[in-house]
């Protein structure tokens, strides 16, 4: 698939999808398709060991669902809902680890991209992030309502959501939204620092450590810990538990591979 909205490009290790849908990242259909194939070829990337998603678009990263395809309510609107969830969703279970590089206003579907991803971080003073949607009446329809409450909690997410709140990145950091907040000169310097610090890690470790997670999150406590042991079998026999293994009885720093 050739792409309009979005760039797909892979930077020593990393993997940098850059949506490009002036003037504020709307989440179109065309979009969401766009990132529907790159989430897809990001399952399969052999050049990448971890996953940046960042915007062209100064002032956003993404300021979430176009309200004029909102207006007109029909069937292939509301069919898209399932198709966006199944979409962050398959975000959220990609093996690499994945970052958002936020610059500018993430809101509504915007920042529930970015609570699809694992780490998030944001330019300071750039624009503020929230699920605003009740403003207009409506509900968060991306897994916002749950990646928020899971991230910060009940009672935050509640009230931020219930309140369409919309926070600043210091405010966002202090309830754990964040991970971390740079200076909007040095937000993808240190994002790819970051992603390529990730990149030389036991990537295979790390995939099945979010699989746990993400299993736990949906399951439960039991569906979590069964996916735990089913994990550890498999990532046993890997090279790069091997290496750590005898890196570490050998007093040496690991070398792994991803494999």
């Amino acid at each position: 698939m050739s792409y309009s909205l979005l760039r797909y490009e892979v930077e020593r290790g990393v993997a940098v999808v850059t949506m490009n849908s002036p003037p504020a990242n709307w989440m179109s259909r065309e979009l969401l398709l766009e990132l529907e194939d790159a989430v897809n070829r990001l399952k399969d990337e052999k050049d990448a060991r971890a996953v940046v998603i960042a915007s062209a678009c100064e002032g956003y990263f993404s300021a979430g669902a176009d309200l004029t395809m909102l207006k007109d309510m029909g069937d292939e609107i509301l069919g898209m809902i399932p198709r966006a969830q199944a979409i962050f969703n398959s975000l959220e279970d990609v093996s690499l680890p994945t970052i958002a590089a936020v610059s500018g206003h993430a809101l509504g579907g915007g920042l529930e991209l970015a609570l699809a991803c694992d780490f998030r971080f944001m330019a300071r003073g750039s624009g503020r992030i929230g699920l605003p949607e009740v403003r207009l009446g409506l509900i968060p329809s991306f897994g916002g309502t749950q990646r928020l409450t899971s991230i910060v909690g009940k009672a935050k997410a509640l009230e931020m959501m219930i309140n369409g709140l919309q926070l600043k990145p210091d405010e966002a950091k202090e309830i754990g939204l964040l991970t971390d907040i740079f200076g909007e000169a040095e937000l993808m310097e240190k994002t790819m620092s970051y992603a390529r610090r990730l990149a030389r890690q036991a990537t295979l470790a790390i995939g099945g450590i979010k699989r746990c997670v993400n299993t736990g999150m949906r399951e439960g406590f039991e569906g979590g810990i069964a996916e735990e042991a089913r994990a550890f079998r498999e990532n046993i026999d890997t090279k790069d538990a091997r290496e750590g293994i005898e890196a570490f009885l050998a007093g040496k720093r690991p070398r792994f591979t991803g494999s």
